[in-house]
């Protein structure tokens, strides 16, 4: 599972991976803009080869389990289950922004940041 916001290692909810291995630190391929919604969690949206930024994360070898008793039920309700590409052209399961967006008001798009901890040390 690609996680690129508060689960990941020294995140608030990096909890929720219960001890889950890290695969790997790495980026996605670039396809997807990068968004911050509301201020409290990110979002990635696919816009097609080459359109997007390489957006930094890590991958974890989490189980069914894990996923469905503990991840999944704590993730906002702006997110669905999704299989995104990474860069190496490997595909992983990850949290995308729900189609059609419909959460409130427009994700902020944060691609040129390409990371969610860059993001949260510029805000206030």
């Amino acid at each position: 599972m690609f996680l690129n916001g508060t689960a990941m290692a020294g995140g608030a909810d990096h909890h929720l991976v219960g001890g889950a291995p890290l695969v790997t630190a790495t980026t996605t391929a670039k396809r997807y803009r990068f968004h911050a919604v509301d201020g409290a969690y990110p979002a990635l949206e696919d816009v097609g080869p080459d359109q997007g930024a390489a957006v930094q994360g890590e991958v974890y070898e989490l189980s069914y389990e894990q996923l469905r008793e503990v991840l999944l039920p704590g993730e906002p309700a702006g997110l669905e289950l999704g299989v995104i590409e990474l860069a190496d052209g490997s595909g992983s399961l990850a949290m995308i922004l729900r189609r059609p967006w419909d959460g409130g008001p427009a994700p902020t798009d944060i691609s040129d940041l390409a990371s969610w901890r860059a993001y949260r040390e510029q805000q206030p």
